[in-house]
C-alpha cells in the first residue's frame, strides 16, 4: 500500500508539543501483545546529492529521494536522487523550487512534484525507468501549499494540492501516458472553508482517500479512486476552531487493500483525534482528547488485516481488527513524532524524528530494539520485503517479511 505525506506534515515532525493522554478510550477485541521483531537496518548510504526529505521505493527496489539545497549566491533549487538497486545513485537539480515530494510506480517510473520559485506555480516531472527526466511540466499556477503525491498498483500517479480559492485539487498522470489530467477543485470555500493541511492514501487496487482540514479546522474526508474521481467531501470531525481563517493543523490516513482507513489529526485549539473507515466506507471510532495546543505530530499505517496503529506527539495507539482504538501509550523513550508504517503481512516499522526506527508486529505493547539514532528522518516507506528509511541525506533498507 502507497502512503503519502504532505511537506507540511513534515515540516511538523521538529515541533514537540505536549499531549493530554487520551482519556476513557476503551479497550475492547485486544489480542494478545505480538513479540517485536528484531531490527535489521542495512548500513546508510550516503545519496549523492541534498535529496532528505521525501523518499519512494518499489516491490522490484526502485527507490527516489527528493530535497532542496541553495547554491552559493543562488535561488533555492529542486534536487531528485534516482536509483534502479538502492545502491546507486543519480542526483539531478530539476530547477529552482522546494517543497518536492516524490513517488515511485511499479514499473520504476518516477514522479516529483514541487511549487515553483517566485510565482507559486506547481510543477511535475517523470523519469522513466531507465530513461532521463522529462522536461517540468506546470500543473497549476496557483498553489497555496501542502503537496502529495501517490502511485496505485497498476502505476497511475495522482498529484494533490491546495489550489486557487483555497480548494483541496488533483490532478492524474494515467499509467503508460505523458500527460497530465486537467486539474479538478475537489472541495469549495464556500461549502467547507479554507482548505489547508492534507494528506493522502492511495491503494494498490487504486482507492485513494485525501483527507483536510477546512473552516474551523473542521476535519474532511474525500473518497474515491485515483481514475474513476471522488464522491463530494464528507466531515468527519469537528476541529472545534475558534475563528475560520486560522489554518493549523496536522492530519495522515493510511488505506489497505480492502478498502479499510485509518486517521490520526490534530489542531490547533482544537484536539487530536483518532478514526477509523469500514470498508464500506462508513466513518467510525472518533476519540478525541482534550484540547491541544500546539498541535502535535501525527502518524498512522493500517496492514491488510485491518490492523492499525497511530502516532501522535510522544504517544501511539492502537486499533486492532474487529476493536477499537486502546488506551494511548509512550512511544519509546526519546521518542516523538516520526511516522508509522505497515505493509499488507502485518510487519509495522515506527521511526523517530531522530531516524531511530523499530520494528514489530500489531499489537506489539514493546517495540523492542530500535535500528540506532540515523540522523534527522526525511522519509519512511515499506513495500512487501523491504522498509526504507530515508535519515540526513541518506538511504537505509531493512528486509522485511
Amino acid at each position: 500500500m502507497q502512503h503519502a505525506q504532505s511537506r507540511a506534515g513534515l515540516r511538523r515532525w521538529m515541533g514537540r508539543g505536549s499531549l493530554v493522554a487520551l482519556a476513557g478510550l476503551a479497550v475492547f477485541g485486544v489480542s494478545p501483545a505480538l513479540s517485536a521483531l528484531a531490527a535489521s537496518w542495512s548500513s546508510p548510504v550516503t545519496l549523492p546529492g541534498p535529496c532528505g526529505s521525501s523518499v519512494a521505493v518499489n516491490q522490484a527496489g526502485a527507490m527516489a529521494a527528493g530535497g532542496t539545497f541553495t547554491p552559493s549566491g543562488g535561488t533555492l533549487q529542486v534536487e531528485v536522487c534516482t536509483s534502479a538497486n538502492g545502491t546507486t545513485w543519480q542526483a539531478t537539480d530539476l530547477g529552482a523550487g522546494g517543497g518536492i515530494v516524490v513517488a515511485v510506480t511499479p514499473a520504476g517510473q518516477t514522479v516529483a512534484l514541487w511549487e515553483s520559485t517566485g510565482n507559486a506555480a506547481l510543477e511535475a516531472a517523470v523519469h522513466p525507468a531507465g530513461g532521463s527526466w522529462g522536461a517540468p511540466v506546470t500543473l497549476s499556477t496557483s498553489v497555496g501549499g501542502g503537496l502529495v503525491l501517490g502511485a496505485d498498483g497498476s502505476g497511475n500517479v495522482i498529484a494533490g494540492w491546495v489550489g486557487s480559492g483555497d480548494t483541496v485539487t488533483d490532478a492524474v498522470l494515467p499509467a503508460g501516458s505523458s500527460s497530465w489530467g486537467p486539474a479538478t477543485a475537489l472541495s469549495t470555500e464556500n461549502d467547507q472553508g479554507v482548505a489547508h493541511d492534507i494528506s493522502m492514501a492511495v491503494n494498490s487496487g487504486g482507492g485513494a482517500i485525501i483527507m483536510f482540514n477546512g473552516g474551523l479546522n473542521n476535519l474532511w474526508a474525500i473518497s474515491g479512486t485515483v481514475t474513476g474521481g471522488f464522491s463530494a467531501p464528507v466531515e468527519v470531525a469537528s476541529g472545534a476552531g475558534s475563528h475560520s481563517y486560522i489554518r493549523s493543523g496536522t492530519s495522515a490516513v493510511a488505506l489497505n487493500n480492502a478498502g479499510e482507513a485509518s486517521v490520526a489529526w490534530s489542531v490547533l485549539d482544537g484536539q487530536t483525534g483518532l478514526l477509523t473507515r469500514s470498508p464500506s466506507g462508513t466513518w467510525g471510532d472518533t476519540i478525541v482528547n482534550a484540547r491541544t495546543a500546539p498541535a502535535v505530530p501525527v502518524s498512522t499505517t493500517i496492514d491488510g488485516a485491518g490492523n492499525a496503529i497511530a502516532v501522535f506527539g510522544s504517544s501511539y495507539s492502537w486499533h486492532l481488527a474487529g476493536g477499537s482504538w486502546q488506551t494511548a501509550a509512550a512511544l519509546p523513550s526519546g521518542s516523538s513524532g516520526g511516522l508509522a508504517v505497515a505493509d499488507p503481512a502485518g510487519t509495522f516499522v515506527y521511526a523517530n524524528t531522530a531516524g531511530d526506527a523499530f520494528t514489530f508486529s500489531a499489537g506489539a505493547t514493546s517495540f523492542g530494539a530500535g535500528s540506532g539514532s540515523l540522523g534527522s528522518l526525511g522519509g519512511l516507506k515499506i513495500v512487501p520485503g523491504k522498509a526504507v528509511m530515508l535519515a540526513a541525506d541518506a538511504v537505509s533498507t531493512e528486509p522485511v517479511s
